[in-house]
């Protein structure tokens, strides 16, 4: 027996919630993350849960105005699937898209985009990876630093870059509050050579005993000598020296290189992702 339950309030979802997530804290870095650093002023689009004969099975959780977050769930047959995207299509019709492990993210939206009358596009294969030793460090030739509001112009830049290559793009106004943020909090780093900044990332989304890594991003004339590697290399053993006992990250599946080098720094797949849309059906 399958209950789609929606909630209203945050403190009663998080506390129903964190449990099952935290079982899998590295698969479900993003809406384990996402819900433990809600600021106050903060309230999610939609939040609920699906129970599978009395067990909590599924969370879903929307905050970003295009897309559902789906947890690692509990297994579903495909009766269970489709009785599951009607029952969250009659509670949430206008869904924009879904973020989630592949083979359920895939399968559901499928369902829920018949009964919109829309198509599912895809617009980003991912794979999640974690870390708990870094095997590979960092090279000696440069130094990691946190970003300075000296470095604001040129981080901006970037951000607005790297959300081109991920096919998110974003604003100047957006990507200066972003970095903005991220600057003030300590969470932006860059890696130096030579008091030049060659690459950047960031870690965000802590949870109990994992950190996760992103904005990792050279400008292309920097690329191929290996600085994304040493920048996230050294923020990654920074991380965990400063107490957490893993690191997770997500790749496009679509960039190689960039799932290459994170494997070779100790990375491991735990699970991959699909972040799909519903568009309009293409008339002719």
């Amino acid at each position: 027996m399958l209950e789609l339950r929606r909630y209203s309030d945050f403190s009663l979802f998080k506390r129903d919630v964190l449990p099952f997530l935290e079982q899998h804290e590295g698969e479900n870095n993003l809406p384990l993350g996402v819900i433990m650093n809600m600021k106050p002023e903060q309230k999610p689009l939609y939040m609920g849960t699906v129970n599978k004969d009395g067990k909590l099975a599924l969370v879903l959780l929307q905050t970003h105005p295009r897309q559902l977050i789906l947890s690692k769930s509990l297994p579903f047959a495909t009766e269970e699937i489709e009785e599951i995207a009607k029952k969250l299509y009659e509670s949430y019709p206008n869904i924009p898209g879904m973020i989630g492990e592949k083979w359920l993210a895939t399968a559901l939206a499928e369902k829920i985009a018949k009964l919109q009358h829309r198509r599912v596009h895809i617009q980003m294969k991912q794979r999640i990876y974690a870390l708990k030793k870094v095997k590979r460090p960092a090279s000696k030739r440069g130094v990691l630093r946190p970003a300075q509001m000296s470095d604001m112009e040129m981080l901006c830049q970037w951000f607005i870059r790297f959300c081109e290559d991920v096919k998110l793009p974003t604003s100047a106004e957006e990507a200066a509050q972003a970095v903005q943020g991220a600057i003030a909090n300590q969470q932006l780093y860059v890696w130096m050579i030579d008091e030049e900044p060659v690459s950047m990332a960031r870690w965000a989304r802590p949870t109990k005993t994992n950190v996760t890594i992103g904005w990792v991003y050279t400008p292309p004339e920097k690329r191929k000598n290996g600085y994304a590697s040493d920048c996230v290399a050294a923020l990654t053993q920074q991380l965990l020296d400063s107490g957490y006992k893993t690191a997770s990250l997500y790749t496009d599946l679509d960039n190689p290189t960039s799932n290459k080098i994170y494997m070779e720094i100790g990375y491991e797949p735990v699970m991959d992702s699909m972040l799909l849309l519903f568009v309009k059906e293409e008339t002719t």
